[in-house]
């Protein structure tokens, strides 16, 4: 078990201790045999299905990837590759169906740990870790022993995690060109923010007219730099950070009354509740489209999902830069990071091919293959420059590298070093028209991060209550965002109690057991 508890941080990117990647990766898994061919195994393994397919593009199952794994790894290892698609917005859901039916792919993956934990307590996963000792070398370089203890459960390593290179989660952005309009600085407080807001709404900037949307993207992951600035942090030990609700921290319930005061004033998007965890593409139209003053998103995320480059072709005025307002009253600027660990990679017991999904997750973590999975064809979609791929301004670029970390699943972002985490910065700044845009989204969104205590036991209140509680919290901040102010603290505190009520507190209790006793 392990506890992590560093707070304020300023780091970048994840810093994994590990060896050199280009130094003694060989291909041990190349597959060849002098042995009589037998008939290929097919080894089923999931990809999300975002429903972003550029028009013209082919299908996500028949595509320049899944043609260079099946050419790569599938056909010198007798295997036949199938990918089985599951939609993002219902990965889990569709799992839980999937596992529960005896039917996953041999490769399945969630970022939800007490998803997983589920599935250990239930014994519905394969134990890797031997398999990893006897076939995963190149990935154990890759992903360093940090990040695989993560998914280690219960002693056994039930979850291969991915490497997060960036560990910053969200950053603010705004139109500038709005600003200029309005005659307004680049917001840097809270207070300036707000008052920012306000001017978009009366002023109707840009094109948006009466249809302007001051602030979009409001659900609860991308309201936390809002939120972790009314935290009153010196009141919140690595405990509380655990296992308290984050309903109950101090502070949290002023930051919810700030955004129930930008909704009834008309700052935000009043369609939020209709959209909020559905429509994921809502915030990229209301950029396109030109209604949408500023919002807070996924760190780089306008970049490696291709729509900075349609805000502008839609209007050329249009400039969007990313900001850090949201301050506390000691000036600091807290947000969430990741911790080290993406999703959880796992095979479940009914698999029959664990060793080859070891095998394939290996073979991934081969230089040539990182580069080739998130980059493409050199001369084609990219180009070599200073030891880093950088991604050329084409067609085909685009309709190959859109959705690059669902085929090279075992990285989040981009990775060129296990050393040197400076050039991998620099390679997740790769599109050398939006550099500038990529490093201050990294910086602004990695200032004053925060990165909650982890303890890797399986909280069983938890995985009992999870769905439940889950659907709660997304009740609640509709709720009482939406609430009249004069009814805000009622409708808070009875939603929060009855949160409490049905697992919250039951949660709560075992999980500050679950640090005390991993502290000890």
């Amino acid at each position: 078990m392990k506890v992590m508890t560093s707070r304020w941080s300023k780091s970048l990117v994840a810093v994994v201790s590990t060896t050199t990647l280009l130094a003694g990766c060989g291909d041990n898994n190349s597959g060849s045999s002098t042995e009589k061919k037998q008939a290929p195994i097919t080894l089923r393994i999931e990809l999300f299905d975002r429903n972003n397919t550029p028009a013209g593009a082919p299908p996500i199952t028949n595509n320049f990837m899944t043609k260079y794994i099946q050419e790569n790894f599938g056909d010198p290892n007798n295997i036949k590759v199938q990918f089985e698609t599951v939609p993002r917005t219902q990965e889990v859901e569709k799992l839980n169906v999937l596992m529960a039916a005896g039917q996953a792919p041999d490769l399945v993956y969630t970022y939800d740990t007490p998803t997983v934990q589920k599935y250990v307590k239930d014994g519905g996963l394969t134990d890797l870790g031997p398999l990893v000792e006897k076939y995963g070398q190149n990935l154990k370089k890759v992903l360093g022993s940090d990040v695989l203890s993560y998914g280690v459960f219960e002693g056994k390593q039930y979850a291969i995690p991915a490497r997060r290179m960036l560990l910053p989660q969200s950053t603010t952005l705004i139109r500038q060109d709005w600003l200029e309009e309005v005659g307004l600085p680049v917001p840097k407080t809270t207070e300036e923010f707000y008052n920012t807001l306000k001017a978009f709404k009366e002023k109707k900037p840009g094109k948006s007219g009466d249809k302007v949307i001051p602030y979009s993207n409001i659900d609860p992951f991308h309201m936390k730099p809002i939120q972790y600035s009314f935290w009153e942090w010196d009141k919140i030990s690595d405990s509380d950070l655990f296992a308290m609700p984050e309903w109950l921290l101090p502070g949290n319930k002023e930051g919810h009354r700030f955004l129930n005061k930008l909704y009834n004033e008309g700052l935000i998007d009043r369609d939020f509740p209709l959209t909020m965890n559905k429509d994921f593409q809502k915030f990229q139209k209301d950029l396109i489209s030109g209604v949408a003053g500023a919002g807070t998103a996924n760190t780089n995320e306008p970049v490696y999902q291709g729509y900075l480059a349609e805000i502008s072709k839609a209007d050329p005025k249009a400039k969007l830069i990313p900001i850090d307002p949201f301050t506390t009253p000691k000036g600091k600027h807290p947000k969430a990071l990741y911790s080290p660990n993406g999703m959880y990679m796992f095979v479940p017991s009914t698999s029959k091919n664990a060793e080859a999904v070891v095998k394939y997750l290996d073979w991934m973590a081969q230089p040539k293959n990182i580069i080739a999975l998130q980059n493409g064809t050199e001369g084609k979609t990219y180009e070599m420059k200073d030891g880093i791929p950088q991604t050329l301004d084409n067609e085909e670029a685009k309709q190959t590298l859109y959705n690059y970390p669902d085929y090279n699943i075992i990285l989040n972002g981009k990775f060129v070093s296990t050393t040197d985490e400076n050039l991998n910065i620099a390679a997740n700044a790769s599109d050398p028209k939006y550099k500038d845009f990529t490093i201050s989204s990294i910086k602004l969104g990695s200032t004053d991060g925060v990165i909650k205590p982890n303890v890797n036991t399986p909280i069983q209140s938890e995985i009992k209550y999870a769905a439940t509680l889950k659907a709660k919290n997304d009740e609640i901040f509709v709720k009482v965002i939406t609430a009249k102010p004069a009814d805000f603290d009622k409708v808070y505190d009875a939603e929060v109690n009855d949160y409490m009520k049905i697992g919250g507190q039951e949660v709560m209790d075992e999980k500050r057991k679950a640090f005390e006793a991993n502290k000890k």
